[in-house]
């Protein structure tokens, strides 16, 4: 694996941008900012970034499915978002963090199944690690329930199951990138996604603004002040696009680096940060929920 400083610097600064996403999660418990707000503000920054890059005389070459998928995506991340703050209740940032971040473990599956490729020997591994870290994160629950008796084996298992939820919640955008990345347009010789890039990406910002905000309105969920809802969805959207930005300049450095980097980084920036600045106790579990995660980044980018 070359290991290239500039490489580094860039894969370790998208991480931390990324995880300005969680950071602000935990921020939005004690000012009534939820998880859907904060997907709402994400995909506000992210259908003004793409817009400016869209080529708008090609909207109307892209199919109605590309749409439907869009809505999907949408829908998956308001389950997603919901099951987050609900396990936020329930528990510390860094589970959920994990949860959130190790999708890449459902592309691997998907990639198996719909399109035949391999599972190699540390992709097995890193399906196996990540199981691990959802094992160990459903311990990271609140010890005690509201009437102080301690959490039971039915509460784990509900807390490990949201997680699992969250986790598969959350890979269906990125199933769909990797869908599009490799679905020929018919008559040409070029990906939906290699011709549509900026369109598809406004697309999928769009469509979870729209809904993601369609629901949070209907839910009346009202934020502790307009201030708080401005400064913490802006936290959370400039964390989303300068983190993919930024892994965009990274296009010149092996795969493998650069990915396991910024998982490693992103994972672990929002979890210390909620261990040091949210109190967050480090428990045995939370030490294994952590190196199961990051061990999982690391296995699954090894060739």
């Amino acid at each position: 694996m070359e290991i290239s400083l500039m490489g580094f610097l860039l894969a370790a600064l998208s991480g931390l941008s990324l995880s300005l996403i969680g950071i602000a999660f935990k921020l939005g418990q004690s000012k009534n900012v939820v998880p859907l707000h904060i997907a709402t503000s994400i995909g506000i920054c992210g259908m003004i970034f793409f817009g400016i890059q869209a080529n708008w005389t090609l909207m109307k070459e892209i199919p109605l499915f590309i749409y439907g998928l869009a809505l999907i995506n949408a829908l998956g991340q308001i389950i997603a978002m919901e099951l987050t703050k609900a396990s936020l209740k329930r528990g510390p940032l860094s589970p959920v963090w994990c949860a959130l971040n190790l999708n890449f473990l459902v592309v691997i599956i998907y990639a198996a199944v719909v399109y035949n490729e391999t599972i190699h020997f540390f992709q097995i591994l890193a399906l196996v690690s990540g199981l691990l870290c959802v094992l160990a994160a459903s311990n990271l629950g609140n010890d005690e329930n509201e009437k102080g008796k301690k959490g039971s084996l039915k509460d784990k298992f509900l807390y490990g199951f949201m997680l699992i939820i969250i986790l598969f919640s959350n890979s269906i955008v990125f199933l769909t990138i990797r869908d599009l990345g490799s679905r020929m347009i018919p008559g040409e010789n070029a990906t939906y996604l290699g011709k549509y890039l900026p369109n598809i990406y406004f697309i999928l910002y769009a469509m979870m603004a729209i809904v993601c905000g369609a629901v949070v309105s209907l839910q009346k969920v009202k934020p502790e002040s307009t201030g708080s809802l401005i400064k913490l969805g802006l936290m959370g959207g400039v964390g989303s696009i300068a983190g993919l930005f930024l892994l965009s300049l990274c296009a010149r450095y092996p795969a493998a680096f650069v990915f396991t980097i910024n998982g490693m980084i992103t994972i672990l920036a929002g979890t210390l940060a909620s261990s040091f600045f949210f109190g967050e106790k480090r428990t045995l579990a939370w030490y294994l929920t952590i190196s199961f995660g990051i061990l999982a980044v690391i296995l699954a980018n090894l060739n």
